[in-house]
């Protein structure tokens, strides 16, 4: 992958486009999860890839995966935009499994499956975009420590400590919202 990298610093179409396809749902659904509504998310992903395109010659694989890379564009470009004012943070359903009628959920199941999921993404809504971060690196992209150590631009301790707290702070917003 990271040849592809390279040729995409001389210039060549075909690697990028290997590269788009490769990460582009990947990056989509982490800016969903980091609160960005479609149409925004789209705008971020595509700028993703623009940013790409222009600085592939910077790319150093001793520092990172291209994964972690193409996501540490997305991630900044994401908080970039989450620092603005007046922005609208929408917190993004997941695939929904297909439907099958041996592995549908009666309606009560449903309908109860439904409203956690309200109640955690208007929880995640609430949280600092930060948090939102690590917490989709952590459960969503299952990065490791390293990993998102490497994307935040932290040491793996500091990574364990600020996901423990995101986690506490979920948590309490969680429980305040059930009493």
């Amino acid at each position: 992958m990271d040849t592809d990298i390279n040729k995409i610093a001389a210039g060549d179409h075909v690697a990028f486009s290997r590269i788009i396809e490769a990460h582009q749902g990947r990056i989509f659904g982490y800016l969903g999860r980091m609160g960005l509504d479609r149409a925004t998310a789209e705008d971020i992903a595509q700028e993703t890839f623009l940013r790409l395109w222009r600085s592939a010659w910077q790319f150093d694989a001793k520092l990172a995966s291209p994964a972690t890379w193409i996501l540490t564009i997305a991630r900044n470009l994401a908080l970039t935009h989450l620092a603005r004012p007046s922005r609208r943070v929408e917190i993004m359903d997941g695939a929904e499994p297909p439907d099958a009628a041996c592995d549908r959920p009666r309606p009560d199941e449903a309908l109860q499956t439904k409203q956690q999921r309200a109640r955690l993404r208007t929880a995640l809504e609430r949280l600092a975009p930060a948090d939102r971060s690590l917490l989709a690196a952590s459960y969503i992209e299952d990065l490791g420590l390293a990993e998102i150590a490497r994307l935040e631009g932290c040491t793996t301790g500091a990574v364990k400590v600020r996901l423990h707290r995101a986690r506490a702070r979920l948590r309490e917003i969680l429980e305040k919202d059930n009493d």
